[in-house]
């Protein structure tokens, strides 16, 4: 009896030290530096940004037309609600709450977000953000908000224990500089801008593995580095990416998002595959 009182207890001190570090990190500030965003009007910065929006997965998330969605609502895993990001929002985005949240993943307050991937994006240029926001600010106004993101008790524990990252912003260097623009070449530099949307699964490292935090029913990621697809060609590569099959004709799992990356243009294409036949090769999950 002595034994499982003590169990019990340590059970508890451990619950209760997970959820204390947890609300500690759900109300960190953080500093943003000022940083003037300006977002287009015009057709052909719409049409980018509808790319964009593709290409780096929001609809994804945020669902078609931005409208939002809810991906996960369970107790023990908790609420993953991607918010309605069209201007019949309740309360509409300003362009200083686009560029923090994005990039940073902060709200103007300077608070965290729970699970928004902001350090996939922090890298998007000034000319790509802008873009993006100018598509979003034109959809059809939705008048719908669910209850926001909230990380039950199983989440909370991966994140204290270093398994997932609950507040991406803790993985953000706030105060690097943005870029204005890339140029769109078929380049290890370009494919390199694009490849941190592939990150998220695939592991900063692109090895691939089991997917920290996911569902058990989900797949693990593929290693993307050349000791896993050095086989693949150019051809390949595309088809892949443009259709969810391998080399030898199989399809890959549906929650790889290959009906986004089939919107992906040759140069984008190009940029991917020469920036990946470069990274160092490694063995299968280390990330």
């Amino acid at each position: 009896m002595r034994l499982a009182g003590g169990a019990g207890a340590l059970v508890l001190a451990v619950a209760a030290g997970a959820t204390a570090t947890a609300w500690w990190r759900a109300r960190t500030h953080y500093t943003v530096p000022p940083h003037t965003l300006v977002v287009p009007s015009d057709s052909a910065s719409i049409a980018r940004g509808a790319h964009v929006a593709q290409v780096r997965f929001c609809t994804d998330c945020h669902a078609e037309g931005l409208r939002g969605s809810v991906m996960v609502d369970e107790p023990m895993i908790g609420r993953l609600a991607p918010p309605n990001l069209t201007a019949g929002r309740p309360t509409p985005l300003t362009t200083e709450a686009w560029e923090l949240a994005v990039r940073h993943g902060v709200r103007p307050d300077g608070t965290p977000l729970q699970l928004m991937p902001s350090h996939e994006f922090t890298t998007l240029t000034d000319e790509d953000l802008g873009a993006l926001v100018a598509w979003a600010r034109q959809l059809p106004a939705v008048d719908s908000m669910a209850a926001p993101t909230k990380a039950g008790p199983l989440f909370r524990a991966l994140d204290v224990a270093g398994v997932v990252d609950l507040y991406p912003a803790a993985l953000i260097d706030h105060a690097a500089p943005h870029a204005a623009r890339i140029t769109a070449a078929p380049t290890v530099e370009y494919g390199r801008y694009l490849a941190t949307s592939c990150s998220g699964c695939h592991g900063p490292r692109f090895s691939g593995g089991p997917i920290p935090g996911a569902p058990p029913e989900l797949p693990p990621a593929a290693n993307l580095t050349p000791s896993g697809i050095g086989h693949y060609t150019r051809a390949d590569f595309a088809r892949l990416l443009r259709t969810g099959k391998r080399p030898d004709g199989s399809q890959v799992n549906d929650f790889m998002p290959w009906r986004f990356t089939a919107a992906l243009d040759e140069t984008e294409i190009d940029a991917l595959y020469a920036f990946l036949r470069q990274v160092e090769a490694r063995s299968y999950g280390q990330r």
